[in-house]
């Protein structure tokens, strides 16, 4: 059985006003181990995601240091020629990040 291949986990988010990805929560996979958790902008995600790096929804299992329970896939959506972080397939003009923690 194949594993999957994922560059990070993003595991909660703080959002804006408008419901814009502000900073992010993210571990980070370094050979076979995993980084601890560490904050990212919103623009260098943008930039790993556009570099074809791939990110799960989830989080650390307590006390298994490199499992993770994930969900969906991040993706990144186009519309009028800016970057939006999103879960689903639509392209609508907004991130769309709902059900991941905020911190």
């Amino acid at each position: 059985m194949a594993k999957n291949k994922f560059d990070g986990i993003l595991e909660a988010v703080r959002l804006d006003q408008d419901d814009q990805l502000v900073l992010a929560k993210i571990y980070e996979k370094r050979g076979v181990i995993w980084s601890d958790h560490f904050l990212v902008k919103r623009d260098e995600l943008v930039e790993r995601l556009k570099n074809g790096q791939v990110f799960l929804v989830g989080t650390r299992q307590k006390k298994l240091g490199s499992s993770f329970d994930t969900t969906d896939t991040i993706r990144l959506s186009k519309n009028n020629g800016q970057e939006f972080i999103r879960l689903d397939q639509d392209n609508n003009a907004s991130d769309s990040l709902i059900g991941i923690p905020r911190f």
